[in-house]
């Protein structure tokens, strides 16, 4: 990114994300949608979003577009992971990223007047990083402004973290956890007893939740995470199989192209050749 921040709008929001095939976005952001819709798959989730929703992006998890509506009206407010370390920040006295990716849950509806706070200040960036002024202050103003856009945003998730903890059940508890889990780990750990130990469960416990509220072995459910980062590498990126297969920690390429054919129905040169011309 040229710059540490850029808003993107519904004009040029092209310019961010990509449309067809599984992708990284190269830089964590900010949606705010004030109108329209946007429906994406983030890694295994699905998610909807309508008028006055906001969400967090992170750069390291695999989106892939599913619709987009024609009366969008939305700011995504993209930044460096470097410019936030050095923000004097307050928030769980981490970093704004490395917050936000902690979090289990990153995408919100709004009541009207929260909205249009967060909306009108991100608008107000969006005009001082797109002026000519000169002036003295600008740098200050610009870090202040997206300040107060991550504690607007922070604010948000402290409310919706008390909200899930009295309202969703302990199962789906165990649920959100372990899919954040295997969001942060799958390149490294593929083993179910893996996640169980970091909840403190059996492993028979966890597959049997699992199974119970998403209708998915825990196996099942690292597969999907894995087949998402090997969709976006092979039709984002100019790696070689043996490369991606690396990447996915594969012992060589043949058992990566028979794990993909495996969950795919199709080797993965044959997925390759969708998207070259």
């Amino acid at each position: 990114m040229e710059q540490p921040i850029q808003i993107f709008n519904a004009k040029n929001i092209f310019d961010y994300i990509e449309i067809k095939h599984p992708y990284h976005p190269k830089n964590p952001a900010f949606l705010i949608l004030r109108k329209g819709r946007v429906v994406y798959n983030e890694n295994v989730n699905r998610i909807e979003l309508s008028g006055n929703h906001v969400a967090l992006i992170d750069s390291r998890r695999v989106y892939e577009i599913l619709e987009i509506s024609q009366d969008l009206e939305l700011l995504l407010v993209a930044f460096s992971r470097e410019y936030t370390e050095k923000l004097p920040l307050k928030i769980n006295r981490l970093n704004a990223f490395v917050y936000f990716r902690n979090e289990l849950v990153r995408h919100f509806g709004l009541e009207p007047e929260p909205f249009e706070r967060i909306w009108k200040n991100a608008d107000l960036l969006k005009t001082v990083l797109e002026s000519n002024d000169a002036s003295t202050h600008r740098d200050e103003i610009i870090r202040h402004l997206f300040s107060s856009t991550v504690y607007q945003f922070g604010d948000m998730i402290a409310q919706s973290a008390r909200f899930t903890r009295d309202k969703i059940s302990r199962k789906q508890e165990i649920v959100l956890q372990f899919l954040k889990n295997v969001g942060d780990s799958y390149l490294d750990e593929r083993e179910v007893t893996y996640y169980a130990e970091k909840q403190f469960i059996t492993s028979r416990h966890l597959s049997a939740v699992l199974k119970a509220v998403t209708g998915q072995t825990a196996g099942q459910i690292i597969a999907a995470f894995v087949m998402k980062e090997a969709r976006a590498q092979i039709s984002s990126t100019d790696k070689t199989l043996q490369q991606i297969a690396a990447d996915l920690k594969f012992s060589d390429v043949y058992s990566f192209g028979h794990f993909f054919k495996k969950h795919s129905g199709e080797g993965p040169n044959v997925y390759r050749k969708r998207f070259r011309g």
